[in-house]
């Protein structure tokens, strides 16, 4: 696994770790205090013994999707990229990002809402380093697809234009 950072994989894991056991936490929550039949209480509701199968799905999953969630895409292009730099910025502005930094020949991205950033774990971070042809894009794979789909397509209009 070439570039694989082991630092990155388990900060990723223990963040969706905390943020699954809270989400689930405050589902429990909702569903106990709007239900009508309260046979148990609360605490008996959430104490880990009666809940092991759950920690156990959450655990899984945190361990499993930093490797299926999250992916690095080449995108070619048919231009230096200094000519098409105000097209990707737009292209990742109506994709609802906003540029955090520009730095030795990488673009970093952020989402601009803060409940995408939230929901994302502070994950939503996408890279888009330009040194060479092809463009490398690093982030939440649902992102990177849809992004790099539009830069696709608007290399491919300009060929055409051409």
């Amino acid at each position: 696994m070439q570039g694989f950072n082991i630092g990155k994989y388990l900060l990723r894991v223990v963040k969706y770790i905390v943020f699954y056991a809270i989400l689930i936490f405050l589902m429990l929550i909702i569903v106990y205090f709007t239900s009508s039949n309260k046979d148990i209480s609360f605490w008996e509701l959430i104490r880990p013994g009666s809940q092991q199968n759950l920690i156990i799905l959450i655990v899984a999953f945190s361990v499993v999707y930093p490797f299926i969630g999250f992916i690095k895409q080449k995108i070619y292009t048919n231009s230096p990229f200094d000519q098409d730099k105000d097209a990707i910025v737009r292209i990742f502005t109506e994709s609802g990002f906003i540029q955090a930094s520009d730095n030795d020949g990488k673009l970093v991205f952020k989402a601009k809402r803060i409940s995408m950033r939230i929901f994302r774990v502070f994950e939503d971070k996408i890279t888009l380093d330009y040194t060479d042809n092809p463009l490398v894009m690093e982030g939440m794979r649902r992102d990177v697809q849809r992004i790099a789909r539009h830069m696709e397509h608007h290399f491919r209009s300009n060929r055409e234009d051409e």
